[in-house]
């Protein structure tokens, strides 16, 4: 953790530079260096290769000095963590937007491996590593997290002579649509995978969707299902506190045991279609299903794990987030009221402290001003059973803008590229390949990560939490 402490004179006018050459576009050559000693000669970058890259690329972690306040960079710096896998300076970049943190791996985006390209992956600020010291909450906004990956894009891209996409999956796709309103020009396209855009603290329109998604003896089967753990509140309770005690967890939210329960059994149903498949239907414990019955499937669906004390400290920067500019969905919980003792609806167990700030609803509205109307070179992919395509961005489909929406049939929360029917597919790559100059190729099956399940690797990678929303 860096200690706040006042940047160098060297930092505000390479500061003052970047906003410069954001203007003055990019050098056309890549220059003839080694990367790594490249990286170095940026100032307030600091880059280390490591061992064990995937074939024909180059593994390298940085650390990048960025102004906690980028109007203000005398107020201080943090160091911003990314992994860069090299591949050539004439590849393809694939700038993978991150919404919260970032494991240090090989690990290669669908897109990544489609157009062979090269991989910059950054950690979202006020995550992980990339946290300012001391933290001050005000300076977590979507504009700075913008201007983050602008100046990240301003440093390393004049290596590049390769074309730049930005990528992202639920709030990286986020991050990456956020990038492009206030930074339109800093790449040459986006693919953004099941991102939400909420209309403030508890939109209804997740509601809506939940009481329609799937088959309706799903929808039926499950509620009765939360309802009868709840009818057993003292002794789920009993197996939480023993599952806790195995595993070295410590659940110390303010309202005990009963508030970890009810918030796990409030969001289960939601997550139930966030991850799963229309087949996991028939694996909805009945009503007369033993008690580890019951609890295996809470367990297996439910955010059980998230609500520890470190998994609460993990993420609170995406609750700040979402209680004061993201905004976040409303849970279908009316046909549990007389079982519940706490609100699941209640972000308030997220966060330590309640932000004194109203929510901003300009936020959200101009970036849906801005996908609607001046938006260009985007790819949105949905899956049609995830709830949070109930909060679907809407982006024209546009020839003339290189604009599309698509949507996977039975499609969770995992949805992208790969997941596309044939045709859809085709209409994708046509459209990365206008952007790129290069033509996609599907990966080996045995490459390919497709879908987010409940024990998948790919949603711990790709999201870089334990199956929560977003």
């Amino acid at each position: 953790m860096d200690m706040l402490k006042k940047p160098p004179y060297s930092l505000f006018f390479a500061f003052i530079l970047s906003l410069f050459l954001s203007s003055a576009g990019y050098a056309e050559q890549a220059p003839a260096q080694d990367i790594l000693e490249y990286l170095n000669g940026v100032q307030g970058m600091e880059a280390e290769e490591l061992d064990n890259p995937p074939d024909g690329y180059r593994y390298i972690l940085i650390r990048y000095e960025q102004p906690v306040d980028h109007d203000n960079p005398a107020m201080g710096t943090f160091k911003q963590r990314m992994v860069l896998l090299h591949k050539s300076a004439e590849a393809p970049m694939v700038l993978a937007t991150n919404g919260y943190n970032i494991s240090v791996s090989t690990y290669r985006y669908n897109l990544t491996k489609v157009l062979n390209a090269s991989q910059l992956k950054i950690e979202h600020r006020y995550f992980a590593e990339s946290r300012p010291d001391p933290l001050d909450w005000q300076y977590l906004t979507i504009k700075q997290a913008a201007t983050d990956h602008h100046r990240i894009v301003q440093a390393i891209r004049p290596f590049y002579s390769g074309k730049w996409i930005s990528r992202g999956a639920s709030k990286g796709g986020m991050t990456a649509m956020y990038h492009r309103r206030f930074f339109p020009n800093d790449v040459d396209g986006t693919v953004a995978n099941v991102a939400p855009q909420s209309f403030g603290r508890l939109d209804p329109r997740y509601v809506t969707f939940q009481e329609e998604v799937g088959p309706r003896a799903c929808r039926e089967t499950l509620k009765r299902y939360q309802r009868e753990v709840l009818k057993r509140r003292e002794t789920m309770k009993a197996y939480i506190q023993t599952y806790a005690a195995e595993n070295g967890l410590e659940f110390n939210l303010e309202g005990g045991l009963d508030r970890v329960l009810d918030l796990t059994i409030g969001e289960l149903y939601f997550q139930f279609y966030q991850y799963g498949d229309l087949e996991n239907c028939k694996d909805i414990p009945a009503k007369d299903a033993s008690d580890q019955e019951l609890f295996d499937f809470m367990l297996a669906w439910g955010p059980l794990t998230f609500v520890t004390d470190s998994g609460l400290e993990q993420y609170e920067a995406y609750f700040y987030q979402a209680i004061t500019q993201l905004g976040y969905p409303r849970l279908l919980t009316s046909h549990l009221r007389n079982l519940l003792m706490y609100d699941p609806n209640d972000y308030s167990a997220y966060v330590s402290e309640w932000p004194t700030q109203p929510f901003d609803h300009r936020a959200m509205w101009d970036i849906a001003g801005f996908a609607a109307m001046k938006s260009t070179n985007v790819i949105m992919v949905y899956g049609d059973i995830d709830p949070w395509t109930a909060a679907a961005f809407f982006i024209p489909d546009s020839n003339r803008r290189g604009t599309r929406t698509f949507m996977v049939k039975g499609g969770n929360h995992g949805s992208d590229i790969l997941t596309l029917n044939e045709r859809d597919k085709s209409r994708a790559y046509s459209m990365l390949e206008d952007w790129t100059g290069v033509a996609p190729q599907d990966p080996p099956l045995m490459l390919r990560s497709l879908s987010i399940s409940k024990d998948s690797a790919l949603e711990l990678e790709e999201e870089g939490l334990q199956r929560r929303p977003l």
